[in-house]
């Protein structure tokens, strides 16, 4: 079983990494992207489901369980914003997901912490306090939208689609540069590097493709 959660694992990985190269250039909206999204999102969630599988029962890697909540959290919300358009539609899942993810992210900075004052390794206090703010700011945010849906934006949904979507891909391309360092930086001693590179390179492409989005959709209104 541990070499299926593995294969499969990966397989899935690969699936995500090509299917999120895809989805960029895919017509939006669009039949295929739509089936291709649900394919992504499987693979997504996958991933998560056997990477806690194999922490549960095999080998526990504080690596495979950060990754599962990122990936797991924003493919999430990706799928689930565009079924409740409406303010004030979420399920009770919803909230039970936007709880958990604010609460994982507290206690990796609470380990961040005691890792920093314990055993002095700057690197991975910074590394788990870096992604436990993202975690927590990102179920902070879902639980804001639930509790305070004023929402101006006609097209909000789609803007915050792009944008958990793409911070699902983001999430992906780490663990895939975290996981094969001496491909990206060979016998380098700043391979922790790659775990912020992916997000740092990606998040200001995400906002470009939301601010296209938003100014295509406002000029059109005004065409209209």
């Amino acid at each position: 079983m541990e070499k299926f959660f593995i294969v499969s694992h990966i397989i899935c990985g690969g699936t995500v990494l090509l299917l999120g190269l895809i989805q960029m250039f895919n017509r939006k909206g669009g039949k295929n992207h739509v089936i291709l999204g649900k394919v992504y999102v499987g693979a997504m969630w996958w991933i998560c489901l056997s990477a806690l599988s194999i922490i549960t029962f095999y080998r526990f890697s504080a690596f495979l369980l950060v990754i599962a909540v990122l990936t797991f959290h924003t493919s999430f919300v990706g799928i689930r914003v565009v079924k409740r358009k409406k303010p004030g539609s979420e399920k009770w899942y919803d909230w039970v997901v936007a709880i958990a993810t604010s609460l994982f992210g507290a206690g990796l900075i609470g380990y961040g912490g005691f890792v920093y004052f314990s055993h002095s390794q700057t690197i991975l206090a910074f590394l788990c306090a870096a992604f436990g703010i993202l975690t927590m700011k990102n179920g902070l945010e879902d639980l804001r939208l639930f509790t305070k849906p004023n929402i101006s934006e006609k097209h909000w949904w789609l803007y915050q689609h792009i944008g958990a979507m793409g911070g699902s891909y983001i999430a992906a391309l780490t663990a895939f540069a975290v996981q094969n360092p001496n491909i990206f930086m060979p016998n380098s001693s700043n391979q922790w590097l790659l775990w912020v590179l992916p997000g740092v390179i990606g998040t200001p492409v995400i906002s470009i493709a939301i601010k296209h989005w938003r100014k295509k959709l406002t000029v059109g209104r005004a065409t209209v």
